[in-house]
């Protein structure tokens, strides 16, 4: 019983990440808890529970007077976790190129190649679903817990980051060409150079967020002083 009620919070958390994550659950939104609960199918024990693991995750807000909502994106703050997160995963893929197996390494070639061919397709969710599964791969072949722990604990915010932010065709060409890169030298198991790549394919993410708060800034001072913004052209959504 004790086994199934820890699924059963799993379940939860895994279900509510991923309808923050693909917008279904929207920034402000309050949740709650009987009606989350009979959404998913469970009592609410489960659901309570992971109210208060997604509010470590910063992806929900516990408020005063017991109500849960959805956090807001903070732009300054999503740029310092992605700061951070570059620096975990470049320790984590010097460290994956001495200990990596064959058998993850050919995992991660042909995760590569399904990126490729989602490129060539323009298929942007399918894409960012095989570069999430790159990421994790390279992170967990580290074989390094306290760094796995502390890299889980903040891709989330990093993960919803990437599911609201945009970015130009050639921007994510530049992004798949650093993948390329990174798996070469994961290949040729060279850390240091591995490292050098991780953390320019951050900062190079790091730079696009900035770049992108200006111009969200400029576009709300726009409409503040009554003219109207171009709207910008469809773009791929975020791939690091």
């Amino acid at each position: 019983m004790r086994q199934q009620k820890g699924w059963r919070h799993k379940d939860a958390v895994s279900l509510l990440r991923e309808m923050i994550l693909s917008g279904e659950l929207e920034p402000g939104e309050r949740l709650r808890e009987v009606a989350i609960s009979e959404r998913l199918g469970m009592s609410r024990t489960p659901v309570r529970e992971a109210f208060r693991t997604l509010a470590a995750e910063g992806l929900v807000e516990l408020l005063p007077n017991r109500s849960v909502v959805v956090a807001e994106l903070n732009e300054s703050e999503s740029i310092d976790v992605f700061s951070v997160l570059g620096t975990l995963e470049a320790l984590a893929a010097q460290q994956a190129a001495q200990r990596m197996t064959p058998e993850q390494l050919d995992r991660l070639r042909e995760l590569q190649e399904e990126m490729e061919l989602h490129f060539r397709n323009h298929d942007r969710a399918e894409y960012i679903r095989a570069n999430r599964a790159i990421h994790e791969l390279m992170v967990e072949s580290s074989r390094n817990s306290s760094l796995i722990l502390a890299w889980r604990m903040i891709v989330p915010r990093a993960e919803r980051v990437r599911s609201v932010n945009t970015l130009d065709r050639h921007r994510w060409a530049i992004a798949l060409e650093e993948h390329r890169k990174i798996f070469a030298a994961l290949a040729a198991r060279d850390g240091p150079l591995l490292s050098s790549l991780m953390q320019d394919h951050f900062a190079q993410g790091v730079i696009e967020r900035i770049s992108q708060t200006k111009s969200r800034v400029r576009v709300r001072a726009l409409t503040s002083a009554g003219a109207a913004p171009q709207t910008p052209a469809a773009a791929p959504a975020e791939a690091d």
